[in-house]
């Protein structure tokens, strides 16, 4: 077996590829919010709906959520085996005070095609 001498440029081209390549699978998420009527409306793209939590408490409306992704990948190469893997995680924290009155019983949510839509009745 051949001796190969380490070369710091293909090491940080390599790793300049993985991050990159895992940097293209992370993802944020995105909170818009708007009124219906009465009804004030929160929606949050960018995330698996299963993975939101909503939660009201001493006046105030806190959704987190997170998610991620991994990847792994072996390949063999002038007879060595190399295995690489990489994995991205994303997490959002976003908290809203929340109208006189407005209790649990008046916030419903549901899971949309790309996240969740979080209604708040009456507090518009």
């Amino acid at each position: 077996m051949p001796l190969n001498r380490w070369n710091p440029s293909d090491a940080l081209a390599r790793i300049e590829s993985e991050v990159d390549h895992a940097a293209s699978h992370a993802h944020s998420a995105s909170v818009n919010t708007s009124t219906e009527g009465d009804d004030l409306v929160i929606t949050v793209d960018g995330v698996d709906p299963s993975d939101v939590d909503v939660q009201v408490s001493g006046g105030r409306l806190t959704i987190k959520g997170g998610g991620g992704t991994s990847t792994s990948e072996h390949r063999s190469e002038g007879g060595a085996t190399f295995s690489s893997s990489s994995s991205s995680s994303s997490s959002f924290s976003r908290s809203f005070s929340l109208p006189d009155g407005v209790t649990e019983s008046d916030v419903s949510t549901t899971p949309s095609a790309n996240g969740v839509t979080v209604r708040i009745h009456n507090a518009a």
